[in-house]
């Protein structure tokens, strides 16, 4: 594995290095020209309509999971690992936006908790009180974080394949009407 992110690594790095870019003002420590590569490489890299699908269906899998402070440190350790586009897998981590969190997680831990109980969350203040008394509230806490892991699985794994399918058909539509405007 270790093996398989070094050699993507090293093709990351000669693939930037190789990217044409038309010369920019010059600026301080050359960021400007990096970033200009940097941008022209991750919008050609591995841009297969497959390729493309399955990036975004494991950055909508990441960004469901409940690793807040790690989802840019997954998604790259995978894209990397898997030669996934990294900009596709990074922008399909987002959908955890702070406007869609609060339905993901719900969604997610109403999921896991009916995986790990085989009943609905109680979402009455008595249902919460109940689960209080009997465990406090640092139970309930890793309680809810495990429905939410267990819970995530399942529903990343449905909004992934619905993102990466239409991101898919696109995709394989776009590059068939590329080459079909070469034919001509």
């Amino acid at each position: 594995m270790f093996q398989r992110i070094k050699e993507e690594g090293r093709a990351f790095q000669e693939a930037l290095a190789s990217a044409p870019v038309e010369p920019v003002q010059p600026d301080l420590w050359g960021m400007r020209h990096l970033m200009r590569r940097l941008g022209w490489l991750l919008l050609r890299e591995h841009t297969e309509p497959r390729q493309l699908g399955l990036a975004v269906f494991v950055g909508v899998m990441i960004g469901a999971s409940p690793f807040y402070l790690f989802h840019t440190a997954l998604v790259l350790l995978v894209a990397f690992t898997f030669g996934l586009n990294k900009l596709a897998v990074w922008i399909a981590s987002n959908v955890s936006l702070p406007i869609f969190a609060p339905f993901l997680t719900f969604v997610s831990m109403q999921a896991g908790h009916r995986f790990r109980f085989g009943e609905w969350l109680p979402l009455t203040i008595a249902g919460m009180r109940e689960r209080l008394a009997n465990g406090g509230a640092m139970e309930l806490g890793i309680d809810l974080w495990f429905d939410w892991l267990i819970g995530s699985i399942p529903v990343g794994a449905v909004l992934g394949a619905v993102l990466g399918g239409v991101t898919w058909v696109v995709a394989k539509g776009r590059a068939r009407a590329r080459s079909g405007a070469e034919s001509e």
